[in-house]
């Protein structure tokens, strides 16, 4: 598994949910993904899933397909990630103020506020937007 540095890394990760999509949907980058979640699987690394991507996640696959959004999400959870609520005031303020100083998605800026917290690699697609945020990154695509 490579990172954005290079170094090969099981390092716990947060899934943003173009990683999830190409996942789940079979884009490239797919591999790097299935890797990273039976690792998860294992107990060899953690695994987290904030519950606002959860949430978007879903709805994305629910346009697609109801039926398919619940089956992913029941197999995405069956890999083991944790789901991080939002039960203090920590999350939600980092994310806030990631918002307020990238220009990011609500949902992106969860995504990086739990990579921040958990200490954790942030695992996407090619957004670029997350280059100044200063978490470290999975990139599982290349740069367009």
């Amino acid at each position: 598994m490579r990172t954005s540095e290079g170094t090969e890394s099981y390092l716990s990760v947060v899934f943003d949910i173009e990683a999830l999509l190409i996942f789940y949907l079979d884009e490239p980058g797919s591999a790097m993904v299935q890797e990273y979640l039976e690792k998860i699987q294992k107990g060899e690394t953690s695994g987290y899933l904030n519950v606002v991507n959860l949430s978007e996640f879903h709805y994305i696959l629910y346009r697609r397909d109801p039926e398919l959004a619940e089956n992913k999400e029941k197999n995405l959870r069956a890999f083991g990630l944790q789901i991080v609520p939002v039960l203090d005031d920590e999350l939600w303020r980092v994310a806030a103020n990631i918002k307020a100083k990238h220009a990011l998605s609500l949902a992106d800026a969860f995504a990086a506020a739990t990579a921040k917290i958990k200490r954790a690699r942030l695992a996407t697609g090619r957004d670029e937007e997350y280059k100044s945020v200063g978490i470290p990154l999975v990139r599982l695509r290349s740069k367009a």
